[in-house]
């Protein structure tokens, strides 16, 4: 339940504190709003259109498995994002971003989560799991914003791969739910 909550904080935290990177961004590279609003739209596109492949990937691989690629690919995103010249990168950045948010935002997270307790006590473990994706933002978007007023936005970037990173052991504690036993149903 920790690894669950800690990766969708991280995860949904980074997500909702990504237009703090908008206007150094575009003094910087060049963008204009439309430019990153049109990588945030793909972002959003390829999330939901890779919700259900990656449904499949975790059923037949694992949780842990599927996780664990969206953190990388999260890193991998970020990175694409940190070299960005022009849209193209930012839009490159927003496609590895939404289908890595697929793998490490509520979908998986919540499945994890529901395999690991039992079903009387369900609904009170994905209320706390889910709010953890709020407390990420409430989090993150302070320290990103103190980065970012003091130093490049890069170096906001590297705060932001440093927490991708921590994704991946957050990831493989919460594929464990995978090796849980399931209950047996009385139906």
């Amino acid at each position: 339940l920790i690894g669950a909550a800690l990766m969708m904080m991280l995860a949904m935290g980074m997500r909702q504190s990504l237009s703090l990177f908008l206007p150094p961004l575009g003094r910087d590279i060049g963008t204009t709003t439309a430019d990153f609003t049109f990588a945030v739209a793909i972002q959003n596109l390829f999330w939901g259109l890779t919700q259900a492949p990656v449904g499949m990937i975790a059923d037949k691989f694992g949780l842990r498995i599927a996780m664990m690629l969206g953190s990388a690919t999260y890193a991998a995103g970020l990175l694409v994002m940190a070299f960005a010249v022009g849209p193209a990168s930012l839009t490159a950045s927003g496609a590895l971003i939404g289908v890595a948010l697929s793998c490490t935002a509520s979908s998986l997270a919540m499945t994890a989560s529901a395999r690991a307790v039992p079903e009387n006590k369900r609904s009170v473990m994905l209320g706390v799991v889910a709010a953890a994706s709020s407390l990420g933002t409430l989090l993150i978007a302070p320290l990103l914003q103190a980065i970012l007023s003091t130093h490049h936005w890069r170096a906001g970037m590297v705060l932001f791969l440093a927490l991708a990173v921590c994704m991946l052991p957050s990831a493989f504690c919460a594929g464990g739910a995978d090796k849980l036993p399931r209950p047996v149903r009385d139906d």
